[in-house]
């Protein structure tokens, strides 16, 4: 494990840090050298600079020393977004940390104060509660994960609680003050959280702005997203947007996924049989301990609108593979339409949870039914399994 920058001895397991930051480095190195390797096979010249419209067929691309015109017949902006940072924070790369600062930061902190408790706010408490930080969350709400599953964000409330997770509910950050030994955060509330470093994690906002979007005609809405239809078009016909400043889902299986589509449709390949994307049957992950991935309809969205669905769920502590690998956290639930059987949608807490939540994503694109997952004949002993065994 010495490359993944863990070292174990008699007195315990220790993280080498630098061996750490090395091992980020070379997997991203190599990621990108297999992207550069394989649009090189394709023919595809790669420009390094910085572009601007110049007009709807022209691009204006700063390189090294020099200028360079591109003319197109079409374009994909895929910019993707930069973290959100409030007004009343003052990220310094040091102390205050966005996320990009974070990953990885300048030193292991001491003490984290994590401002927000979403997606990628709860994967950092994660991260650095294994590397073994104390960490507090400013949670700004009741419950993490406002946009989850309550029981999911519960199931995730409790791990967090039992590893030491300091939860500030109810409290929002409202200014942070450098000390000579770290920072201050002070909540609405009056509350305050002294620590070692903060990090800022509350969203972030699209890469639109100073990419002459106006001199090609392309509109963007009041938040600097470029809206787009189903084709991933902008309102400038051959002009297409994917990824973050698309403002879909915030998500690289969306993004790679939209950019196909804008291919597709570039090519003429959609007068062809052609799925357009359902943003709405898009699975997600979220990478804590145990994991958490979902995908379609949610139950407390369902119960807001009204819709009638059937709600089963099976805890791995019923799973034999589970009790196997000694971890029977979490559970397997699944939604499904009581008149028809079709899986609407599907929640895991769980050991590879990222992995499972496949399954029902499949059952839900294909409009699969239940029956379909309890007559599948799966693997025995395997995780997998506590999935038909929801669906029963």
């Amino acid at each position: 494990m010495g490359g993944l920058g863990l070292s174990s001895s008699a007195s315990g397991s220790t993280v080498d840090y630098e061996a750490l930051r090395a091992r980020i480095g070379q997997v991203t190195g190599r990621l990108r050298c297999s992207v550069e390797q394989l649009l090189s096979s394709q023919g595809v010249r790669t420009v390094l600079g910085e572009a601007t419209f110049a007009g709807p067929h022209e691009l204006s691309v700063k390189v090294p020393g020099d200028r360079e015109v591109l003319h197109f017949d079409a374009a994909v902006v895929c910019t993707g977004s930069r973290p959100r940072i409030p007004e009343w924070a003052a990220p310094d790369g040091e102390r205050v940390l966005t996320t990009r600062q974070a990953y990885p930061p300048p030193q292991l902190p001491e003490h984290l104060v994590v401002v927000g408790s979403g997606v990628t706010g709860v994967e950092f408490v994660h991260m650095f509660g294994s590397l073994g930080s104390q960490v507090s969350l400013i949670v700004s709400r009741q419950h993490v994960l406002p946009h989850k599953d309550p029981e999911v964000a519960a199931a995730l409330e409790e791990e967090l609680l039992r590893r030491g997770v300091a939860l500030y509910k109810g409290a929002r950050a409202a200014a942070i003050d450098r000390t000579g030994t770290g920072v201050v955060v002070h909540c609405d509330d009056g509350r305050s959280v002294a620590a070692s470093h903060a990090l800022l994690a509350v969203g972030s906002v699209p890469n639109s702005d100073h990419l002459g979007l106006e001199l090609a005609g392309v509109k963007v809405d009041n938040w600097g997203y470029v809206p787009i239809n189903h084709h991933c078009q902008t309102n400038i016909g051959h002009i297409y947007a994917a990824g973050d400043v698309s403002g879909k889902l915030p998500l690289s299986s969306v993004a790679s996924m939209q950019g196909r589509k804008a291919a597709e449709h570039i090519m003429g390949l959609h007068t062809r049989e052609h799925r357009h994307i359902d943003y709405d049957k898009a699975a997600s992950a979220i990478f804590t301990e145990p994991e958490i991935a979902d995908v379609g309809l949610a139950e407390a969205e369902a119960f807001a609108t009204g819709r009638k669905i059937r709600v089963t769920k099976v805890p791995f502590g019923a799973s034999a593979r589970a009790l196997i690998n000694d971890d029977p956290r979490g559970f397997v639930k699944i939604l499904s339409d009581p008149a028809t059987g079709v899986v609407l949608g599907g929640s895991i807490v769980g050991d590879r949870a990222s992995e499972l939540i496949s399954v029902i994503a499949l059952a839900v694109t294909a409009g699969l039914k239940v029956p379909d997952l309890v007559e599948s004949c799966l693997v025995h002993p395997s995780l997998a399994e506590a999935i038909a065994d929801a669906a029963e």
